[in-house]
């Protein structure tokens, strides 16, 4: 089977399945398998799309809608956007295979199965009309995920947020793609508007207040399922990278910039875990934001480079944060948990992960900061230096991490007696994921020279739209 279609079909059938077995009165513990098997699907289908494109000039479109500016698909899949499909199918198998029991009833597995089929639909679409609405159903599902007293007030806080960043798209778009979009300055006001709109929906400073607190106060799982994939730098990706002005995007950048040294500098001084990922994330999918300014081809790559390192790093982190909270409870950064000698490769896997954030030299995040500095340095030079910054300051936070929740003596005399121990299926999630992130970043080039395919194609959009 070589046609791309089917793969799609395949890879967008699995969460479909899940959702519908759901409603049925199948055994939790077997719709837990079921859903582990079809996130294993989803994934070996997205891989097989990803090797089945070695052509540089790999693409399937298929149009219906258009926004006149550029006549952009419906259906999109090209060499930028097949990479996405592994990235979010594998965040989905991550989520079902590594969440503890308690933490995922029958609801909350075919909550991931829709937030799956939901991130899938925007990474598979370039249309203005079809990404907000995907978009928009997907933060819906989320705050509906949020049911409960308990998370009464990160509901209120998200609904604000993320439905204001919905409304301001929708506006965006009925600007760009309406009947008034020839005229430059309405499309430059619809452009503007969809940018304030992915700056929220990524939590970039000054809009970045929900993120934290969901993290810290809100359920962890769904929202790393949600923020993980960064729908929110797609929207940038394939609406405003190809349209945008210099300024617009040079704007962009220097917010993300001013983010991820913001973000990874309050991460370094959280009291509580939970808080300190929720800076982490902020820090770390700002980068991806700086790397769209389009300096050049290799800047732009190690954006995307850093996307998909940063996506499965943190997904990876936090998750392993939710297994021990299930173990010991919430963890507090301000005291020395230990352990080291009762869950080796949990903390190995932490520590590996963490330093993947940093880009620590053998892993992927390596690769992409790397490529993002080497490639923006000559054309702006402050992007290197708080790239630089950034990770060093991230490195500080996840050592500090680190100490906090697997070194030093106990917390209690009677805490010897928790089991600590990993399911097999736990352990061999996170040693493939850390597998993942240190076989890319030792040999990147298939990898590399697909996301440059993809930073060439974005630059000869813009020189296309009179935009250089």
């Amino acid at each position: 089977m070589t046609d791309p279609r089917l793969w799609i079909v395949a890879a967008l059938a699995p969460p479909a399945v899940i959702v519908g077995v759901s409603y049925l009165r199948l055994d939790l513990e077997r719709l837990r398998a079921l859903t582990v098997a079809a996130a294993g699907a989803s994934l070996l289908a997205s891989l097989m799309l990803l090797l089945g494109s070695p052509s540089p000039t790999f693409a399937l479109r298929a149009t219906a809608l258009t926004w006149q500016p550029g006549g952009e698909a419906v259906i999109r899949l090209d060499r930028f956007s097949v990479v996405l499909l592994a990235l979010a199918t594998g965040l989905w198998l991550l989520t079902v295979a590594v969440t503890p029991r308690a933490a995922l009833d029958r609801r909350g597995l075919r909550r991931t199965a829709v937030a799956t089929l939901l991130t899938l639909g925007c990474f598979l679409t370039e249309s203005a009309v079809m990404l907000w609405f995907l978009s928009a159903v997907s933060v819906g599902a989320f705050i509906a995920g949020l049911s409960g007293t308990a998370h009464a007030t990160q509901r209120r806080l998200v609904a604000v947020y993320l439905g204001t960043s919905t409304a301001l798209f929708a506006v965006g778009v009925a600007l760009v793609v309406g009947p008034g979009a020839a005229e430059p300055r309405v499309e430059t006001a619809g452009l503007w508007t969809i940018v304030v709109a992915a700056l929220i929906r990524k939590g970039i400073v000054p809009f970045h207040a929900w993120v934290p607190e969901l993290f810290d106060h809100g359920r962890l799982g769904p929202s790393i399922l949600f923020n993980a994939p960064q729908v929110g730098a797609y929207m940038t990706a394939v609406l405003i990278v190809p349209h945008g002005s210099p300024a617009m995007l040079r704007v962009i950048a220097v917010l993300a910039l001013g983010t991820a040294v913001y973000g990874a500098a309050l991460a370094l001084v959280q009291a509580s875990a939970r808080r300190a990922l929720g800076y982490l994330f902020v820090s770390q999918s700002a980068l991806v934001m700086a790397g769209l300014d389009c300096t050049s081809s290799t800047a732009l790559t190690g954006g995307l480079v850093v996307w998909l390192s940063a996506g499965l790093a943190f997904a990876g982190l936090a998750r392993i944060v939710l297994v021990l909270e299930a173990r010991r409870g919430r963890m507090d950064l301000t005291q020395y948990h230990g352990g080291y000698e009762r869950m080796p490769v949990l903390a190995i896997t932490f520590l590996a992960m963490g330093l993947a954030c940093t880009g620590f030299p053998g892993t992927l995040g390596f690769i992409g900061q790397e490529l993002l500095v080497s490639g923006a340095v000559d054309t702006f030079p402050i992007l290197g230096f708080a790239v630089v910054f950034a990770a060093a300051l991230t490195g500080l936070a996840v050592a500090r991490m680190y100490f906090s929740l697997f070194c030093g003596r106990p917390e209690a005399a009677g805490d010897g007696s928790v089991a600590l121990g990993l399911a097999r299926r736990e352990a061999w999630t996170f040693i493939a994921l850390v597998a993942v992130l240190v076989g890319l970043g030792l040999f990147p080039r298939p990898l590399v020279d697909a996301q440059f395919q993809a930073s060439d194609q974005f630059l000869q959009q813009r020189v296309d739209g009179g935009l250089k």
